[in-house]
């Protein structure tokens, strides 16, 4: 691996519930092969994607570089690291830059389009930190150009979308990052564009999709059309406040052991019998509680639900309706809750389980790696500067070394480390104690059409049929309409 010694990049994830790393080279093709990675909780100090405390959180991130450099060689040191960032206060701002060029028009050349560089480089929000700028989307005299170079014209535009996040939440990233641990911060990845990038296939970009990704305490939604991202949000919504309101179920639970419950028991499967119950018995063996199965469904239902409606009312709002024929991507934590994509099959989008495109990682990695690691692979898959340095070592201490493994082996993956339980708290096992049997007709399938009320239908032009989202919109209010008159 001697000739990847001056090409290996670091990059960290800071997500609600996992700070997690990864070191990678690249190959001649810039596809990445990781060399090492590992995850560990947050325990609190991050907050919707945002660093909450910022001496935990360096305390953290340090103990996570030390696990990746163990499998560096003594000479290398990570020196520096990329961070990935999905918070709360994330965003687009779309941004128009144009030049008049007369009315006879003249050949675009490159210092025009650098004058338009220049226009966006001034941008500024109050508030708010510009973390990148996309490729630019042209126009001459307002026909969409690929390459407007060489071409006459007597304006000339470009269309920008800016990346931003509030300027408090890039301080504390800056401070965590530069002062506390003595790292270069090489620069701070838009997590949701470059998961996007990744993952979505050129057709989907071109034809129009978003992407989202369900994780612990945000959702992100990035929309793509003809080929470029058009709108970023993030909403504060996610897996923890399924686990906050698993604590509200008839026997309360403390938010550690909902958190197991909805890991380990948590479904969106509503077509089960009433009287299926969960026994949660303790470690200790002290005490046993018992939970309704459906009950415990019906909340993590509700609440995915939920977070699917806000997701589509964004895209609507945004006036992006009509711009993803492709339909959705799904990743994050939460997707992986059962009976989640047979929930979608029944609201009837076009969507597809998010995974990373061939030509992003080297042959011969680990599959289970791929699916584990996808965010931390397409970040390396947009770091440019090394992270990892080597230092000359003296003849004498080469010579006394006793010899060790090879360098970098590929891909060693780190499992999370356990969250550490405080001893009054109790932690139950979860066991089903009621198998399912055959339905009754009162206890038949929630999505039952015959007892749903019809909504509305939207408005459409009459040569149209239903939008994707419309069947979508149709299929929140067909199953909200069906569960009505039950309680929770």
């Amino acid at each position: 691996m001697s000739e990847h010694r001056d090409s290996i990049y670091a990059v960290i994830n800071i997500g609600s519930s996992y700070l997690s790393g990864m070191l990678a080279t690249k190959s001649q093709q810039g596809r990445v092969l990781p060399l090492v990675a590992h995850r560990i909780p947050t325990n609190g100090c991050v907050r919707q994607g945002s660093i909450h405390n910022i001496e935990e959180a360096a305390q953290r991130i340090g103990s996570l570089l030390d696990s990746l450099s163990v499998s560096l060689p003594e000479e290398a040191k990570i020196k520096g690291v990329y961070v990935g960032l999905e918070c709360r206060s994330m965003r687009s701002e779309r941004y128009d830059a144009f030049i008049d060029l007369g009315p006879e028009g003249c050949v675009v050349t490159p210092d025009h389009l650098e004058t338009l560089k220049d226009q966006v480089n001034d941008a500024s929000y109050p508030g708010m930190t510009i973390l990148s700028v996309t490729d630019p989307r042209y126009r001459c005299d307002g026909k969409r150009e690929p390459n407007p170079r060489g071409v006459r014209c007597s304006r000339l535009e470009a269309q920008y979308l800016l990346i931003v996040a509030r300027q408090n939440i890039i301080v504390n990233v800056r401070e965590t990052i530069e002062d506390r641990l003595q790292l270069r911060l090489l620069g701070i990845l838009p997590t949701p564009i470059a998961e996007a990038s990744a993952t979505l296939t050129m057709e989907e970009m071109a034809l129009g999709c978003a992407y989202v990704n369900i994780g612990g305490g945000t959702t992100s939604v990035a929309i793509y059309q003809e080929r470029f991202p058009v709108a970023l949000f993030v909403l504060p919504l996610g897996g923890n406040n399924v686990t906050r309101d698993l604590t509200q179920l008839s026997i309360p639970l403390l938010e550690s052991d909902a958190e197991r419950l909805k890991v380990e028991r948590g479904s969106m499967n509503l077509s089960i019998p009433r009287n299926q119950e969960i026994e949660a018995t303790s470690v200790d063996g002290g005490s046993t509680k018992r939970f309704s199965q459906l009950e415990v469904n019906r909340y993590v239902s509700a609440r995915v639900l939920e977070i699917l409606s806000n997701v589509v009312s964004i895209i609507r709002e945004a006036g992006c309706a009509e711009s993803i024929s492709k339909g959705f991507v799904f990743a994050g934590g939460v997707t992986r809750t059962d009976h989640f994509y047979e929930t979608l099959r029944r609201l009837s989008p076009e969507y597809r389980p998010a995974s990373l495109r061939r030509d992003i990682y080297e042959d011969g990695c680990d599959s289970g790696l791929i699916e584990a690691f996808m965010t931390e692979i397409a970040l390396a898959y947009q770091a440019k500067e090394p992270g990892v340095t080597f230092e000359l070592r003296s003849l004498s201490s080469l010579m006394d070394e006793e010899p060790s493994k090879p360098f970098a082996e590929p891909a060693k993956v780190a499992e999370p480390e356990p969250t550490q339980q405080s001893p009054k708290e109790e932690t139950y096992t979860y066991t089903t104690i009621s198998q399912p049997h055959g339905l009754d007709e009162d206890y038949e399938d929630d999505f039952d059409e015959d007892d749903e009320p019809q909504p509305r239908k939207a408005k459409e032009p009459k040569s149209k049929g239903p939008s994707l989202l419309d069947r979508l919109t149709k299929g929140f209010s067909d199953f909200f309409g069906a569960e009505s008159g039950d309680d929770y």
